[in-house]
């Protein structure tokens, strides 16, 4: 999986240069992620078909694709000709993360005892980009083990405030 992952990471590098050269990085974002989208699992099953020529599955894939940009096109084609195109969804998402990380947005995961309001969430997310200073795009879990409270991880940094962290430490302290 890590080969096919930084394969993808390098795909989505190649191609946002080339979105970077042209000034096209929304565009191309926007293309990929239609496609990414498109390309269900039966899409891909015909594409990787071996009992179909390659040149059929092309033309189809040029034919479906023409209203793309000619550089996301030409990654169609080469991740088909090299039998990689079930790596798509992965470049596509590759490049979403390497957009947002270069316009500095973090990405964060909120785990809840309970759901949250829609507000709440908002509220929340807005404070810790006030906290952080940076903007964040974060996703929501409920977990009901951690009793009350949240954990939250943004980027690489870890905050547990969950009730069940905090008796976990009181048990500690109190074993000692």
């Amino acid at each position: 999986m890590a080969v096919s992952g930084s394969s993808a990471r390098r795909y989505a590098e190649a191609i946002y240069q080339i979105a970077l050269s042209e000034n096209a990085v929304p565009a191309f974002g926007a293309s990929l992620d239609g496609l990414r989208r498109a390309f269900t699992p039966e899409v891909l099953r015909s594409l990787r078909n071996p009992g179909v020529p390659l040149r059929a599955r092309g033309a189809a894939l040029d034919a479906a694709t023409a209203a793309e940009p000619k550089a996301v096109r030409s990654l169609l084609g080469l991740l088909l000709g090299r039998e990689r195109i079930a790596l798509f969804a992965q470049v596509a998402d590759a490049y979403a993360e390497l957009v947002e990380r270069r316009a500095g947005i973090v990405k964060g995961r909120v785990t809840t005892a309970t759901q949250l309001s829609a507000t709440d969430r908002e509220d929340l997310v807005r404070r810790l980009e006030r906290t952080s200073g940076t903007k964040i795009r974060a996703t929501f879990a409920v977990d009901a083990s951690l009793i009350g409270g949240a954990m939250i991880q943004v980027g690489d940094r870890l905050i547990d405030s969950s009730l069940k962290a905090q008796l976990d430490e009181l048990r500690r302290e109190l074993a000692s």
